[in-house]
């Protein structure tokens, strides 16, 4: 922690107060100390919700929780500093803590029995106890008599009762509030520790029980000892968000096998690429439980997906049906080009086109290995794997389905080696509206040639970039941002690298495979089926992708071309954003502005922002101050008169005023000997600052939170700044309108012991415009010397073991620092001002003030 030494020397070296003062000093300190820690732990919130930071709800419940503990520890300090007052502000701080805390509060978690459930009774149940796959399934066997694969659900109250038994749920959430899926091996890491945790895990004995009594059930009749596919069924699952290919589905599975195969299928819930799609969803842990299907494995003769709208053009009325040999994961898994029939919907229900796929290889079930992929005979290569009878049926279903959900279908199929079909899966079709350039829009001629003009649309839109070779799957962390990802197959593991796509271009797949699910969701440019890509496109050449026509230009077009749709941030209108604008709301907002006014009352706090305002002003009074509202200095605390139009308070703890300054009721700046407090002083009064209100603002409507124009107002002791001062120590609490700035420093002769620690936060500029000001003083202080950590707005700040002369050009640097940004966030507008500003603050001048004239 870079401010773990604040008040240190203050307190242990400098200051001793008497008898009386000591318990109300002791209570002081301990409410400055949980005051940082609340902003410490609000600015990583602001960070999360403005910066739209893609982390895990538990990282908002953690941080919550720290600064609700800080809080209320300011309030137990306060009371004690004033026990005959303020007793309302413990109510208001519980009753802010309730609101936020149920917002944060999981579904309560259901773990008793069932444990099981009979696959056709899945429908009577919802989808909170099946999954949104079981219970989507059971209702079109159940209310359309469609044919599926029968079996059973293992609910999730078996998943809850498991974490429950196992005590799982607290060990993940401290893991999840850790986590930043930005980063890959942070990511991976995280993920195969909770996965270690689960599989090392035991079922409980009553969700073993119920598991071997549903098998030993499905067994009964069959002629055949009993295989089984298991198939995720989390909750959320197949809805808006697909989460396509991101859970794990293991087939041909054995009798003795399911148990171990179930706790694969919860434990793939962590894996890096469904971690990654949840948390970037905004989705939290608590709403995706997991259920697991357990169906009868049925041994394909063909498989595949079936588009209850053709993804070539969406707003006809054709079918698309994507058909493989044998089991469908090659297909979902990108990894084989399929069968592609387009069928006109009934009454018509004709087959429109037909383009037979490259099944070179098929996958197959076997009685010792599960499954297994071969090659296809050659013949049945260029064999289409579906007749006409089986896809007229298929075409039946799938308007039937469309009817019944009221919305276009994506729905996995597959037939036995007695022709009999059999649907698996339904879930919403995410296929979002292609513009039909040709007729809408006048396309300029192209000057560039095109690389290649082969392949299918996957998902729709233009990207331009630099050539990614892929080459192995498990290297998708090494991707740069903004690259043109190419590759052999689309894995729905790339979904981790979805962020630093452009476009994609794959040699073999399909545009029903899992990933492109993804891609069209997260709206990637992409096209299939290209083949020789990986030659065709040298690594590091930069290359355009207009997915829609399935052409790649050499360079970047993107000028000569209409880009339509941009990537979409699924983030950002998210659950997560949701519950968080709550949180933050009761947390961040800040309606108690001034001190000043009647109503600074406990009673006109509205969040816990406006609890800690309320908290740290009373305390600074009540330390600083006695009497009515207005204030009066408190005995040692001396009023600070200089040119420099702020109202300072200053208290000496040894030797920081000259000798003759005891008969005098104000200081002016050559009373002080405080060694820092000098070099601050010298600072902020350097000529190159500008103290004059800045034309540009409206300030009347702005006083009321930069207080008179930026500056502290001269009749306010509430909003006046602090120091408490010695020979060689001074610890600094400025007020700069709606900012706050802590320095606390050392400045003796001994290099070891010296040391300026500094904090910064606040303003009452636009967030965007507080956080560009946290990043220009970033670029001083490191530029200066010293170690910075930065959230949101928040700054802190270490310089150590200077000596006294470099001590003392740093503090009067600080001053020059703190008068040059005091209204820098009112008109900071572009990341862009930041580098020559910087250059130019290294280089002398304090006054940015024509960074308006210049935006104006």
């Amino acid at each position: 922690m870079l401010i773990k030494n604040l008040f240190r020397y203050w307190t242990y070296q400098v200051f001793a107060p008497g008898a009386v003062l000591r318990e109300k000093y002791e209570a002081f300190k301990a409410l400055l100390a949980h005051d940082k820690a609340a902003h410490e732990q609000m600015a990583v919130l602001e960070d999360i919700y403005y910066n739209r930071k893609r982390y895990d709800l538990q990282a908002v419940v953690k941080n919550y929780t720290l600064f609700s503990s800080a809080v209320s520890g300011m309030v137990e300090e306060l009371l004690k500093m004033c026990p005959a007052s303020h007793w309302s502000l413990k109510e208001y701080y519980t009753k802010f803590d309730f609101y936020t805390r149920f917002i944060l509060t999981p579904p309560a978690f259901e773990f008793s029995p069932p444990f099981t459930i009979e696959f056709g009774k899945a429908s009577l149940l919802n989808e909170s106890i099946a999954g949104k796959k079981a219970f989507t399934l059971s209702r079109l066997n159940r209310k359309l008599h469609l044919p599926t694969p029968d079996g059973f659900v293992i609910t999730t109250n078996a998943f809850h009762y498991f974490f429950e038994i196992n005590n799982l749920r607290q060990s993940i959430n401290e893991r999840l509030a850790e986590l930043d899926i930005s980063d890959s091996v942070e990511l991976d890491r995280i993920a195969l520790e909770i996965q270690t945790l689960i599989l090392e895990a035991a079922i409980p004995e009553e969700v073993h029980s119920a598991i071997t009594e549903a098998m030993n059930f499905r067994e009964q009749g069959q002629n055949d000892h009993f295989r089984a596919a298991l198939r995720s069924s989390a909750v959320k699952e197949d809805g808006k968000a697909s989460f396509a290919g991101q859970y794990e589905t293991i087939l041909n599975v054995e009798k003795k096998d399911i148990i171990n195969g179930c706790k694969q299928i919860i434990a793939s819930k962590y894996s890096s690429q469904a971690l990654f799609y949840r948390i970037s969803h905004g989705i939290s842990d608590d709403d995706t439980p997991m259920a697991i299907l357990v169906l009868d494995m049925v041994d394909s003769l063909s498989s595949g997906v079936m588009y209850t709208r053709s993804n070539d053009d969406p707003m006809t009325e054709n079918m698309t049906i994507h058909s493989v040999w044998g089991q469908g994961e090659l297909l979902v898994n990108g990894e084989t080009s399929p069968d592609i029939i387009t069928v006109s919907k009934p009454p018509s229900a004709t087959i429109v086109y037909t383009k037979t796929g490259a099944k070179r290889h098929q996958m197959i079930l076997t009685e010792t290995d599960s499954t297994q992929v071969i090659k296809t005979d050659q013949q049945r290569q260029n064999q289409v794997s579906l007749d006409e009878s089986a896809i007229l049926t298929l075409t039946r279903w799938g308007v039937l389905m469309e009817t019944h959900f009221g919305h276009p279908q994506d729905i996995e199929w597959c037939r036995d080696k007695s022709d009999k079909l059999f649907i698996l899966q339904s879930r919403p079709l995410n296929l979002p509206g292609k513009k039909d350039r040709a007729a809408s829009v006048q396309i300029p001629e192209i000057k560039t040639c095109p690389l290649c003009s082969q392949g299918e649309t996957v998902s729709s839109g233009i990207g331009s970039g630099p050539v990614y070779n892929l080459e192995q799957v498990s290297e998708i962390h090494k991707v740069p941002k903004g690259s043109v990802l190419v590759v052999r197959f689309a894995h729905p593991r790339f979904v981790t690298a979805i962020d630093n796509m452009a476009a994609i271009i794959i040699e073999t797949g399909s545009t029903a495979s899992h990933f492109a699910t993804v891609a069209r969701e997260y709206r990637v440019p992409a096209i299939t089926n290209v083949k020789n890509c990986l030659q065709l496109l040298a690594q590091g050449d930069r290359v355009t992708v207009d997915a829609d026509r399935a052409v790649i230009y050499q360079g970047d077009a993107t000028d000569q071309l209409s880009v339509n749709e941009q990537k979409k941030d699924p983030f950002e209108d998210s659950p997560f954003m949701s519950k968080l604008q709550y949180v933050i709301n009761f947390c961040a907002k800040l309606k108690l502005t001034d001190p000043n006014a009647t109503s600074f009352t406990p009673e006109a706090c509205r969040s816990l922002h406006d609890i800690i305002r309320f908290a740290h002003e009373t305390a600074v009074q009540e330390m600083f101050l006695t009497g009515n509202r207005k204030g009066s200095r408190k005995k040692g605390a001396k009023k600070l008169i200089s040119h420099i139009p702020m109202l300072f308070y200053v208290l000496d703890v040894g030797q920081g005023f000259k000798t003759d300054h005891k008969n005098k009721k104000t200081l002016q700046p050559e009373d002080i000997a405080s060694e820092p407090m000098n070099a601050i002083l010298k600072g902020l009064s350097h000529p190159g600052i500008s103290w004059d209100e800045t034309s540009h603002f409206d300030w009347e409507e702005y006083d009321k939170i930069v207080m008179a124009g930026g500056i502290i107002s001269a009749d306010s002791p509430q909003f006046a700044s602090y120091a408490v001062v010695s020979k060689d120590y001074a610890n600094i609490n400025f007020r700069f309108g709606y900012h706050f700035v802590i320095i606390d420093t050392i400045c003796s002769s001994c290099k070891e012991d010296n040391y300026i620690l500094f904090r910064f936060s606040g303003g009452g500029g636009s967030p965007s415009g507080r956080f560009l000001r946290a990043r220009f003083l970033k670029k001083i202080l490191e530029r200066t010397g010293f170690l910075v950590d930065i959230k949101s707005d928040l700054i802190d700040a270490e310089f150590k073991n200077g000596s006294l002369p470099v001590i003392r050009e740093t503090l009067d640097i600080m001053g020059r620092l703190l008068g040059a940004t005091k209204l820098l966030d009112m008109y900071l507008k572009e990341n862009s001002q930041l580098k020559t500003m910087t250059d130019d603050f290294m280089n002398g001048r304090y006054d940015f003030r024509s960074v308006v004239d210049e935006k104006l």
